[in-house]
């Protein structure tokens, strides 16, 4: 082989490897992920009890990343729920309008978005409210089943009075931009922005959300606020959120308080509650025993709409990725309330204010 020869051979094996290489640092990362929690119950919607199995917010995704740069990347989330129990594409009926529900595509968190280590992430699509994600650093929302306080006490779903509208501050967003900061001083900031597709010539209601978390591993504190813009022609909602949290050694827990405020256009129809939730978590090696109480206030004077909720949960970890649960849960009602629980697909409602339901429940949660 001749010198030209050599050389031109050594360059083509060298620009293979560095394209080789090129490619192995920006494939992009792909990951298949989800959760299966399935439970035996025992549900009583405070006048008649079923044996039901129920699905508690299984849910099956695909997300990755690519490298851009060596402080750029490139990721996106598709997240789906489903109902492995009953064989149904959709277990509960389409609102025109409304956020995707389980069974069809992307029915839960899913986005585009860009992330650097220098000026924070930045994501588009359906996710949730940064007050929604205010979590005491993991510390509040950790009972499974029935047991999930935060729904039903902090975010309003468990008031419900007639004519109100008033039981659910709407904490995951469609049409939803979100920024999150880099961490600093232990702090982390995260703003939305949705607007209002909707809008028509009397209504526009854009939503606009912010939260500031502080963590140092051991405590944590937080403060968070949402507010859907009021009109002459509709309900809007405002919310503010504030967390407690803190871990030593085995015993973790969190107090998080709320006020939510349906800001009506008439006064007769106003509903503004206050809201508390304690939890209390307790590690002894593959046992984990959890506390949840939470009370949420009366709607408007005289609404007798008030409501408490008790859920007591002991959870065994067969390994890192199965987990296996035993619950008693009890909504006590005022004489006009109707709360019931939101985390299962199926648990009866509670036809008759003032009735109070519970919950026994055996379950098993797969992490995949």
């Amino acid at each position: 082989m001749t010198m030209t020869a050599q050389k031109t051979a050594m360059a083509l094996a060298t620009g293979l490897m560095l394209a080789t290489s090129a490619f192995a640092q920006t494939a992009p990362s792909v990951t298949l992920y989800g959760r299966l929690e399935l439970g035996i119950e025992s549900a009583n919607d405070g006048a008649l009890t079923r044996t039901m199995l129920q699905n508690f917010a299984s849910r099956f995704g695909i997300k990755g990343e690519r490298g851009i740069s060596s402080d750029l990347t490139g990721m996106f989330q598709v997240e789906s729920g489903f109902s492995p129990e009953d064989n149904k594409f959709i277990n509960t009926t389409q609102t025109a309008g409304k956020a995707p529900l389980n069974g069809q595509l992307a029915s839960r968190n899913s986005y585009v978005g860009l992330k650097s280590n220098s000026f924070g992430t930045v994501l588009a699509g359906y996710y949730d409210s940064p007050l929604k994600s205010l979590d005491a650093g993991g510390f509040a929302g950790t009972l499974y089943g029935e047991g999930e306080a935060m729904e039903v006490i902090i975010h309003g779903k468990g008031t419900k009075t007639a004519g109100s509208n008033f039981d659910n501050v709407h904490t995951r967003r469609e049409n939803n931009l979100v920024y999150i900061s880099p961490k600093f001083a232990d702090m982390v900031v995260k703003v939305a922005y949705s607007p209002d597709e909707a809008q028509t010539t009397t209504t526009n209601q854009p939503m606009y959300a912010a939260s500031l978390e502080w963590n140092n591993g051991t405590y944590n504190a937080g403060i968070a606020t949402q507010n859907k813009a009021a009109s002459d022609q509709a309900f809007a909602m405002s919310a503010t959120k504030f967390t407690l949290g803190a871990k030593m050694d085995n015993l973790s827990g969190a107090i998080v308080v709320s006020t939510l405020d349906n800001q009506a256009p008439l006064a007769v129809n106003a509903r503004k509650t206050t809201n508390t939730l304690f939890v209390v978590n307790y590690v002894d090696g593959a046992m984990t025993y959890k506390f949840n109480y939470g009370m949420s206030g009366e709607s408007a004077t005289n609404a007798a709409d008030d409501l408490t909720m008790l859920a007591l949960e002991a959870a065994y970890a067969l390994d890192k990725n199965t987990i296996l649960f035993g619950s008693y849960a009890q909504i006590t009602n005022n004489s006009k309330g109707k709360g019931t629980f939101t985390n299962a697909d199926n648990f009866p409602a509670t036809g008759v204010a003032g009735n109070d339901p519970s919950a026994i429940t055996l379950g098993m949660r797969y992490v995949f």
